[in-house]
Parts: structure tokens; sequence; C-alpha cells
């Protein structure tokens, strides 16, 4: 925003300074410029006074990007004995008006030719993407862009394969999906992928979920009248992404994030970091990195982010990159601190540096665990003592580090989720009864936060399947853009989300840390999708593909409507 603020008024970056508090979720949409925002600086500029500006409900609805309107052709090919031999795809986006600035509204179309078929092994591919303006509101990027479309078609086509050919579906994933073992591998449409693993995933669900019991007592249940289904999606997430986005739509949007640290004179940390607090746990991860790479408790720690007056040049928060590059360069910063740090306590205690370690905020020797001194004191003499520091020596108790992905365009997380469901044939009512999530994030800093993370995309990927829905008239003028009447998952309609984890670090970094905050919604709707499917095909239903799964919908593929 600083950029892009600058850019257009004709300022300096040290003109335009852009404090950001704590964000409710952003989901993609924070990161656009929109008209309001570029009206609200420049109406500040000719006023030469305090601008706000405050959308209520209606306006954003009407304003505020929306997000997965395509029609996709898809097809799969695949042998009696399992083998996927193609995929093709043929995807129609709407992107309202005009193009989002400045990120384009095409990325969500570019991503779902990329990613369908990800996860499998697939000698032939074929895709195509055309993008069309409609009368509706502007549509761009939204949480897992393009990601819960392309792992839908890709995972829709290996469910109907697989009743096609009479093979279960979890057998028919284990014969194509790329082996764990052969990394560093390429997809059909040219993903670069470092290390996945596809089959522990699926072996972790298959343990978690009790298949074998599932399927015994959906075809007691059906049997009785009782219709449950079972719905798989494995997928892959983008995250960490390196400089491949740089310059898309004329904004400068860098790959590379830091974080600088400092020792303050009462022996705690305080951070800066270019990225941002919007409800991830962001700064617990960030504050998290530092205490452990410098040696203290997460208490001693203090996260400064979202003023571009205090904090580095940074990419934001956006493609699941806080954990895994902000996250790195926090690290590295703290890593750096503490050598800092030490080589001022040897000078003190006339010890080597490398003979002294920091534990719990504390000097202590490396090797017994000797405390010899706290880091208030080193501080307090440092900073206002300077003078009975040995000669020769200087203290430099703040660090800066960046870092930004190199090995790789963009470090891939992977995993399977499962959905359990009843439908009422009688009403077309979906009742979910359990999700099951098995992600690989590479190294898990914190494993509530990436088990939350991963609940909350699943339960918005549940609302693309199931509720959500942008209604326009035949003159494009929005029917529900208000809370009453556009559906959002509620607690009481969500299942139950068991979570499990394996983990395959990224050698990019030294952390090894992948991103996590897409993957619930990457395969929330084609899981379910599945299910609802998977719980009608003994009744002759049509296939359903077209999202939201409404009750209307259901009950005419079962032919009552």
């Amino acid at each position: 925003m600083q950029d892009l603020f600058a850019k257009h008024l004709n300022l300096r970056h040290d003109q335009v300074r852009v404090l950001t508090k704590d964000v409710g979720g952003s989901f993609g949409i924070k990161v656009h410029t929109y008209a309001d925002e570029m009206a609200t600086v420049a109406l500040s500029k000719l006023l030469k006074r305090p601008v706000k500006f405050v959308a209520d409900r209606i306006e954003s609805f009407v304003t505020d990007i929306h997000a997965r309107d395509h029609r996709v052709k898809a097809k799969i090919g695949v042998k009696k004995d399992g083998t996927i031999t193609a995929f093709e795809i043929d995807d129609l986006t709407g992107i309202g008006p005009y193009s989002v600035y400045p990120r384009t509204s095409g990325i969500e179309a570019n991503q779902v030719v990329n990613l369908v078929g990800g996860p499998y092994t697939c000698a032939n591919y074929r895709a195509q993407a055309r993008v069309v303006f409609t009368n509706k509101n502007v549509m761009c990027q939204y949480r897992a862009v393009g990601h819960p479309l392309a792992v839908a078609v890709t995972e829709g086509l290996v469910e109907l394969a697989a009743a096609k050919i009479g093979m279960d579906p979890l057998e028919l994933r284990r014969r194509n999906l790329f082996p764990d073992d052969g990394y560093p591998a390429q997809s059909a449409a040219g993903l670069k992928f470092e290390k996945l693993s596809h089959h522990e995933s699926l072996a972790h669900l298959d343990s978690m979920m009790n298949y074998a019991g599932l399927r015994a007592e959906q075809k007691r249940l059906r049997a009785q009248g009782i219709y449950r289904g079972i719905g798989f999606a494995s997928f892959i997430e983008v995250t960490n992404p390196s400089a491949a986005f740089y310059g898309v739509g004329g904004a400068r949007i860098t790959s590379q994030d830091g974080a600088t640290v400092k020792l303050d004179a009462q022996g705690n940390i305080n951070v800066a970091t270019g990225v941002t607090e919007q409800g991830q746990g962001a700064e617990s991860v960030i504050a998290q990195c530092v205490a452990t790479s410098f040696g203290v408790s997460i208490d001693k720690v203090r996260v400064i982010t979202g003023d571009t007056d205090n904090t580095p040049y940074g990419g934001g928060t956006w493609a699941s990159r806080a954990a895994g590059i902000g996250g790195e360069a926090a690290w590295q910063a703290g890593k750096a601190l503490r050598g800092n740090v030490l080589a001022v306590a040897g000078a003190m205690l006339q010890a080597k540096p490398e003979a002294l370690d920091i534990r719990n905020g504390i000097v202590v020797d490396a090797t017994s665990g000797t405390e010899r001194l706290p880091l208030e004191e080193l501080a307090r003499v440092a900073y206002f003592r300077p003078d009975t520091l040995p000669s020769g020596v200087q203290a430099e108790l703040v660090a800066t580090r960046h870092y930004v992905p190199r090995g790789w365009p963009f470090a891939f997380t992977n995993g399977v989720q499962a959905s359990y469901l009843e439908v009422d044939t009688d009403t077309g009512f979906v009742k979910l009864l359990k999700h099951w999530c098995v992600e690989d994030c590479g190294t898990i800093i914190n494993p509530q936060l990436v088990d939350e993370q991963i609940r909350g995309g699943i339960v918005q990927g549940i609302g693309a399947a199931l509720f959500e829905q942008c209604l326009y008239d035949e003159r494009g003028q929005m029917l529900n853009g208000n809370m009453a009447d556009y559906l959002v998952p509620m607690a009481a309609e969500m299942p139950d989300i068991e979570c499990g984890h394996v983990v395959s670090p990224t050698a990019d970094s030294e952390l090894g840390a992948k991103g996590a905050g897409e993957a619930g919604t990457a395969g929330a709707p084609a899981s379910v999708m599945n299910a609802i499917n998977d719980a009608l095909r003994p009744l002759g239903a049509q296939p359903l593909t077209d999202m939201p799964f409404t009750p209307g919908k259901i009950l005419s593929a079962l032919g009552k409507v």
C-alpha cells in the first residue's frame, strides 16, 4: 500500500506511513488496492486534513472482490487397472467489469489450470483458461486462490473414474499419487515439487478415520434406507512464493521479508517484522522463532508489526508466507543477535563466546549450564556503562536479517481430506458427521495455530460447498448482499474436524517451515462434493458438480423436483 500510494500520488516512501493495527481475517481480499482507498488518500492530500472512510456491510458486499466464478469442463483418462493417463480442462472464468489492481483478476484461472491433476503422476495434460468480463462485482484472489476449484475438478474426476472401473477410491489414489521417495518431481502442468508426502498422508488418514469401519457402517445403514457418503480429496498448496510475483500489475510485490531484533536495557527482546497480524497468529509465530533462536522465554519477546515507519520492507501476509518467510527472517535475526550478545558476554567474562550459551534469558557455560551473567546486567553495562567494557569491544545489541526463498519457486505443501456425511433423500438436506484432514506443512512451529488454521479453512471450504453464493438478477443487481440473505456456515452446522500431520521440512530454509493457511480451504469443497455423490450413487443420481450443493440441487439430481 505504501508503494502504490507513493507511486500514484507522486510521493516519496518516507512521505507515506501506513499503520495497520490487528486486522480481522483477510483471506486475500485485502491484498488489493481499492478505489475507495485511493480516493481517501487523495482527498486527504487535497484537503490537507485527515479523512476517514468506513464501508458498511452492504458497501463491502458490492465493492470488495468476489471469487470462484468459474465454469469448468474437464476429462480424465484412466485404464481399467486404475492408471491415470490424462487430464484435460477448459476453464471459463468471469472476472467482473475490469481486472482488480494491482494483482490481476486472471490469477485465479491461472492457478486452476496449473494445479489440476497436481498430486498425480500423469504423462498427458492439456488445459486452457478463458477470462471474460461480466456485469457482476469484481472478482479476484480469495483464500487458496484457485485451489478449491482445481482440487474439486481433479478429485471429482478421480472419484468418478474409481466408480466407473469399480475400484475403491483410496486404492485408485494409491496407484497414481506421486511416490514419497520420488522427489524432486514435476507435475504434468510443470509445477516443481521439492518433497511431498501423499502416500504417508493417505495412510495416516486411513488409520485416523477407520476407513474400513466406516464403509461397513455405510453398507449397514443403506440397508435401512439411511444414505451416508464418504468423500476424499488429495491436495497440494502453493506457499512461500519466491520472486515469481514481482511486478505483477505494476506493483513492486516483494517475496523477501525482514526482521529487526533488539535487546532492551532490561533483557527483553523487541522484534519488528514485515509480516502483519490478520488473526492467523503471526505475532505468536514470530515471537516463538526469536525466543527459540536467541534463548529467552516467549513472554520476554514483544513483536511490532503493521507500521511502515518502524518495520523492515517485506511482502506482508499472503500466500501462507508469514511463518515460512517472515518466521525464517525472525529466526535468523534472533541467531545473529545471540551471536552479538555472546561476543559481549565473552569480553565481560573473559571467556570464549563459543564456550557460552543463552538459556532462559541468562548467559551460561555451554557445557555445564552454570549461570554466569543475566541479560539484564549485560544490557545495563552495554547501554549505560560501555566505558567499563574492554578496549575495542563495541556492543551491538540490534540485528536485522532478511530472507527470500531461492531454491524453489514455491514451497508446496500437501495433504488429504475426508468428509463423512448423511443426505436426507426426502428433503435434500446434508448433515455433516465428521471431517478429517492430514496435512504436511513442513516444520510445525505452533501446533495449535496450525490445527486451527486448518479447521478454519475447512469451515470456509464447507461454506463454498454447501452455503455461499452471490446471487444476481438479469441486470447484474446483487440480490443477497447482506448477512440475512447470504448464507455462511455456523458452528451448529459444522462437524467435528480432526487434524493429523506429516512433516517434510523444506531444505530451502533453516526452519524448514512451509505455509498452512490455505490447506483446509483447498480440499474441503471437493471432499464434501465427493461424499454427497458417494451417498447418492446407489440411487442412480446424476453426479453433483455445481456448487453450492443446495437441497434443491440434490433433490433435482434424485429426480424428485
